[in-house]
């Protein structure tokens, strides 16, 4: 049900009940929760947000990979695709919503940017939707540069949990 994609150096797929270890790890570092939420989650949060993007799949025909490093077969991160029917304005609701994490042992090392292509790509072939969003904290910018990096353009800012949340957009196709 959930597609393997495969790029150069990693392999993207679907959750299965062994990786909740590694998702507990990456959701409780305070450098991953830093521009995910504010703070390290609790593995009773943890384990929710974990369902929850794996349910997208069975509900909406997308959602999360796992990303693995193909030399080593570790995981890495995840990325993939939402639609959490978020209270922003403008409203991104029924968008494709991308969105990744990767542990902080492998920033920097273009792991990230390669997920976010290979997740695009897949999306350009499988939407029906015209455009895909993304909301990044103004403060990241190596969320910045990878989104732009997959054709996502700043379309303004929108406060969100009452915060300022940079707002992206691409056209699908």
């Amino acid at each position: 049900m959930i597609p393997v994609v495969e790029t150069e150096r990693l392999i993207l797929r679907g959750s299965q009940p062994d990786d909740f270890a590694f998702y507990r790890e990456l959701r409780a570092d305070p450098e991953v929760a830093r521009y995910t939420g504010g703070e390290p989650l609790s593995e009773e949060d943890s384990w929710t947000k974990y369902l929850r993007s794996i349910g997208h799949w069975a509900v909406m025909g997308f959602g999360y990979w796992l990303v693995e490093a193909r030399d080593s077969g570790q995981a890495i991160g995840e990325v993939g695709f939402s639609d959490f029917k978020r209270v922003i304005e403008p409203s991104i609701k029924g968008e494709p919503e991308i969105g990744w994490a990767l542990t902080p042992s492998v920033h920097g090392k273009g792991y990230a940017s390669e997920a976010a292509l290979a997740a695009v790509a897949w999306g350009d072939k499988n939407f029906k939707a015209k455009r895909m969003s993304c909301i990044i904290d103004p403060e990241h910018a190596a969320s910045i540069r990878i989104a732009e990096k997959c054709g996502f353009k700043k379309t303004g800012v929108a406060t969100y949990h009452d915060e300022d949340i940079a707002l992206f957009h691409r056209e699908i196709g």
